[in-house]
């Protein structure tokens, strides 16, 4: 089937990037002006939103891959247990992300909070879409898309820390 093998082609591909992206910021960090340890607070955190965007659709584009393997289409199985834990995991995320958030605008006022509630709305709408998946569609097409919106997600953090870094 054509579209078992694309979606396998997709999560290597979404992997691939995941990995690349949470590598780059290490040269981001060692090359720009951050590298002596001047970092603005709104850095720090945008930084550990990469990183953990980036390891979300890295660990779980490996989990499909891997579940794939072990129960082969057109089993749903994979898709079942990848939308289920994308949809347990994310709430975890997403408070986490609420606690650092808040903190760093009580410290430090740097916060963008159009934002942050339009993160916020996209995810807790995909958490919905991955629970409908587990119940009623077990289709590979809204785990796909959770990876592609946590890799949008970690692109959109390298290109401001990117800016960041690089200001004087």
């Amino acid at each position: 089937m054509a579209v078992d093998s694309d979606t396998s082609g997709i999560l290597i591909g979404f992997g691939e990037v995941a990995i690349a992206l949470a590598g780059f910021t290490g040269v981001v960090v060692a090359f720009g002006s951050r590298s002596q340890g001047q970092w603005h607070p709104g850095d720090r955190l945008r930084l550990s939103f990469l990183l953990e965007a980036s390891l979300t659709a890295a660990g779980f584009a490996l989990l499909a891959l891997l579940m794939r393997e072990v129960f082969p289409p057109p089993d749903p199985i994979t898709w079942i247990v990848t939308s289920a834990g994308w949809a347990l995991f994310m709430p975890f995320s997403l408070y986490s992300a609420h606690v650092r958030v808040a903190r760093n605008a009580r410290e430090h006022g740097d916060v963008d909070a159009i934002s942050n509630r339009l993160v916020f709305t996209v995810f807790l709408a995909l958490i919905f879409v991955q629970i409908a998946n587990v119940f009623i569609w077990q289709h590979p097409a809204p785990v796909v898309i959770a990876i592609a919106v946590n890799l949008a997600g970690s692109a959109m953090q390298f290109a401001r820390l990117i800016r960041s870094a690089f200001r004087d």
